[in-house]
C-alpha cells in the first residue's frame, strides 16, 4: 500500500509541476530590457538621420539625432559653419578645406595631420597625442588624430579627421568636446566622417 501511495504522490507532484511550466506567462523581450533590433536597408540613411548640405561651405553629410548646424561670425567678420551635438561642450565640429602643400606629396593627409600636431596642437595646455590611425571612407583616404588637452581647466578631447578627396585637396573635420562627453561619441563622429561628401 505504501508503495502505491508513493507512486500516486509522485504522479500528483509531476502533474502540478508540468502545469505550472505550461502556464508560465511569456515575458516580452522588451520587458527584460533587451532592445529589439531595428535595421535599415543597406546604403540608405535611417529615418533618424537627415542629409545636410551647405553650398557655401562646399560639403554635405548626414546629421545624426542630436546634431544641428549653426553659423557663427568670427572677429574678422567671417561666417563659420559649426555642427554641434546637443550643446557646444559635448561636441563641436568645424570643417575646413586645405590645399595640399608642395612638400606633402607623399600621403598628404598624413603629412597635414603630423604638421598640425607639431606646429599647433602641441602648444595647447596639457596636450597629449593619444592615437594616430588610418581612416578611409568610400571617397577618401585619410588619417585620424585623437588627442587630449585642457581648455579653461576642463579636460577636452579632440578628434580630427583628415580626408583626402583628390590629389589637391584634404578636408579636415575637427571635432572637439569635453572628455566626459566626447569619449562616448566615437561611433557618431565616425559616422559623420564616413558620410562626408564634397559638393561638386
Amino acid at each position: 500500500m505504501r508503495h502505491r501511495s508513493d507512486i500516486g504522490l509522485a504522479c500528483l507532484v509531476w502533474v502540478l509541476v508540468c502545469g505550472c511550466v505550461w502556464d508560465w506567462p511569456t515575458i516580452p523581450v522588451r520587458a527584460q530590457g533587451i532592445p529589439l533590433p531595428t535595421t535599415a536597408p543597406a546604403g540608405e540613411p535611417t529615418a533618424a538621420t537627415r542629409r545636410f548640405a551647405d553650398p557655401e561651405a562646399g560639403f554635405e553629410l548626414e546629421l545624426l539625432p542630436g546634431w544641428r548646424s549653426e553659423h557663427t561670425v568670427e572677429n574678422d567678420g567671417r561666417r563659420v559653419l559649426e555642427i554641434i551635438y546637443r550643446d557646444r561642450s559635448q561636441s563641436l565640429l568645424r570643417v575646413r578645406r586645405e590645399a595640399v602643400p608642395p612638400d606633402c606629396a607623399d600621403e598628404p593627409h598624413r603629412c597635414l595631420a603630423e604638421r598640425e600636431a607639431t606646429d599647433s596642437l602641441q602648444f595647447r595646455p596639457d596636450f597629449q597625442l593619444k592615437k594616430r590611425e588610418r581612416f578611409s571612407t568610400a571617397i577618401a583616404r585619410g588619417t585620424l588624430l585623437t588627442f587630449t588637452f585642457r581648455r579653461v581647466g576642463k579636460p577636452m578631447t579632440g578628434r580630427y579627421y583628415y580626408l583626402q578627396t583628390d590629389d589637391q585637396t584634404v578636408w579636415v573635420l575637427r571635432f572637439e568636446g569635453e572628455t566626459r562627453f566626447h569619449d562616448t561619441l566615437r561611433y557618431q563622429t565616425d559616422r559623420l566622417a564616413y558620410s562626408f561628401r564634397p559638393l561638386p
